[in-house]
């Protein structure tokens, strides 16, 4: 199946993720975590599942999946520079 048949969104435009894939890492004995984002999803037109792409896999096989925000960054940035 093609990317466009199993996104969301226009065929015109970039579908964006419905859902952004995190590794959590605790940070010493502090409580606080560390969130790194590997992962992207996209959901099915029929909403019953979601195409994933994954950039790493976690070490210990648990991926934390988040509904994505509007200002949340893309997964791959663009070369271009970065804004001032």
């Amino acid at each position: 199946m093609s990317n466009q048949q199993n996104n969301s969104g226009s065929r015109s435009g970039i579908n964006k993720p419905t859902m952004f894939g995190y590794v959590v890492r605790p940070i010493g004995n502090s409580g606080k975590s560390s969130w790194s984002k590997i992962a992207a999803a996209w959901a099915h037109k029929d909403g019953q599942g979601f195409d994933v792409r994954m950039d790493a896999v976690p070490v210990d096989g648990r991926l934390v999946l988040r509904a994505a925000a509007e200002d949340d960054q893309p997964l791959v940035e663009n070369d271009g520079p970065a804004p001032s």
